[in-house]
């Protein structure tokens, strides 16, 4: 769900079909198992292989790039800048299951067309939204966003923390 939109610009290119699922390398990997996908990925940088296995694996993503790079005679970064700008924050804020329930219930109303299947993903045009999540480890919320220009992402990151922790205070 908090992956990037670079996921579908990749995905385009080469003719495939992105499902998202809820937060978690569980959750990924079971999507993964029940759909035969080729890959699955977390925003926190963990690649899965389907053809080797369901977990994150480093070495095998290395390699896999390593591979691929040698096919061009671009570097790593010069592939990576052919992607359109794209920037990401995630922040977190103390907060208990009662108060989480509560910033989901309220945005909700407030964001009826958004993404409720893992917390809310409340998203104002393709290339810029906000994920706001309670964590199933820790008593906090995690806020994601994404947009294309720096100053947007910064000004979404603030207006959606001060919301939750106004939703917090009352």
């Amino acid at each position: 769900m908090n992956s990037g939109t670079n996921t579908e610009t990749l995905a385009e290119k080469y003719n495939s079909k992105v499902l998202r699922t809820k937060v978690g390398s569980v959750e990924v990997s079971r999507k993964m198992l029940s759909t035969n996908a080729l890959i699955g990925f977390e925003e926190n940088g963990g690649f899965m292989f389907g053809k080797h296995n369901q977990v994150r694996d480093g070495c095998m993503s290395l390699g896999l790039m390593l591979d691929f790079l040698s096919t061009t005679e671009n570097s790593l970064s010069q592939e990576i800048s052919q992607l359109p700008p794209s920037f990401t924050t995630k922040d977190k804020i103390e907060c208990s299951k009662e108060n989480a329930k509560k910033i989901i219930s309220l945005l909700k109303d407030e964001f009826p067309d958004s993404d409720t299947s893992d917390g809310i993903k409340i998203t104002l045009d393709p290339k810029n939204w906000v994920m706001i999540r309670p964590s199933g480890t820790e008593p906090i919320i995690r806020i994601y966003a994404e947009s294309t220009d720096l100053e947007n992402l910064e000004a979404l990151m603030t207006k959606f923390l001060q919301k939750v922790k106004s939703i917090i205070s009352r």
